[in-house]
């Protein structure tokens, strides 16, 4: 009976280490942005930092070196997720390191979100060294923190789009001199050369849209190719620059609890995610927009369309939008 215990024990704490393993493990069509101190994965929306800590020299004995390496370890991974989280961006012009510095209640609250991380996994090194993987989710209360308080009620300004280059009035050439009609040579009998076919003007961009019909259920928006870069709040807008999606659809509520878009590396992966459920429509981006390339500029068809279906549901207000990248 009791090697039966022991046996239930074991294959509990198996089971444990390989969920934290699998925790840590990204899959192949995640976004994952890796920085010096950390990496982002913007698919399943998380912030993950390593720290490693040493035993102390002085120990009293090795279960208390194991606990003060394992400390450290835990000082040094919330240091640099701190250092991580910093380099996430909110939107095309800021990141939350700017955020920070230029609010004090925020750098609190970011700090004490960043020391709050789980502790995804903890191994023990040969040399008697402790790493340590936390990780810190970013919607709920770090997005509640940096999302600005007035988000879902302002007016957003259309992203500039350069003007056509306005020509110099000519004046009108002066009427030359009459002089005498020459006379009409004799009439030939070879044909008449043909005229050119006239130049057609450029056509406009056609529809990408992929969709099953009926109600939408999410957006899928494919943006590889564009130097598109992830970030908090993501804009979509049409090729004059008006906002299509983001802070005039989105309430600061759901982007706080729902996020305002996930990010994946593939399209068939992207469609069949619970974030877009089971009928979403796909669409190609055209350009990636705004100083930090990330918002996305959809053709004039594919933004008449998306206007179209978002007004027969609510996908877009409830953030149901994947952007390839």
């Amino acid at each position: 009976m009791k090697r039966k215990r022991w046996y239930i024990v074991i294959a509990a704490v198996i089971l444990s280490c390989a969920g934290a393993a699998a925790a840590q493990t990204f899959a192949r069509t995640d976004a994952v942005e890796t920085k010096s101190s950390g990496k982002i994965n913007w698919t399943v929306g998380e912030v993950y930092a390593k720290g490693i800590g040493s035993p102390p020299a002085r120990a009293m004995n090795s279960a208390q070196a194991r606990a003060m390496a394992t400390r450290a370890a835990q000082v040094v991974a919330y240091r640099n997720l701190l250092e991580t989280v910093k380099g996430v961006r909110i939107d095309s012009e800021t990141l939350v390191e700017k955020y920070i510095v230029k609010s004090d209640v925020i750098r609190i609250r970011v700090e004490g979100i960043v020391k709050g991380a789980r502790i995804v996994k903890k191994r023990h090194l040969s040399d008697g060294s402790v790493e340590v993987l936390v990780a810190m989710p970013m919607k709920g209360a770090f997005m509640n923190a940096i999302v600005p308080d007035d988000f879902g009620s302002s007016t957003v300004t259309p992203l500039p789009v350069k003007p056509a280059p306005i020509s110099p009035a000519v004046p009108e050439p002066k009427p030359a001199p009459s002089r005498p009609e020459p006379s009409k040579p004799m009439p030939s009998n070879r044909p008449e050369p043909p005229k050119p076919a006239p130049i057609p003007p450029p056509p406009s961009s056609p529809s990408t849209t992929v969709f099953s019909g009926g109600i939408a259920t999410g957006v899928v928006i494919d943006g590889r190719g564009l130097g598109l870069k992830p970030a908090l709040l993501p804009r979509i807008v049409d090729p004059q620059g008006s906002e299509i999606y983001v802070g005039q659809v989105v309430t600061r509520t759901n982007a706080v609890e729902q996020g305002v878009a996930g990010y994946a590396k593939d399209v068939k992966a992207a469609a069949n995610n619970f974030r877009v459920t089971d009928n979403p429509v796909v669409m190609k981006g055209t350009r990636a927009v705004g100083n930090a390339r990330t918002d996305i500029m959809l053709a004039q068809a594919d933004a008449v369309k998306l206007r179209n279906l978002s007004g027969k549901g609510d996908f877009l207000q409830n953030c149901r939008v994947i952007i390839v990248y």
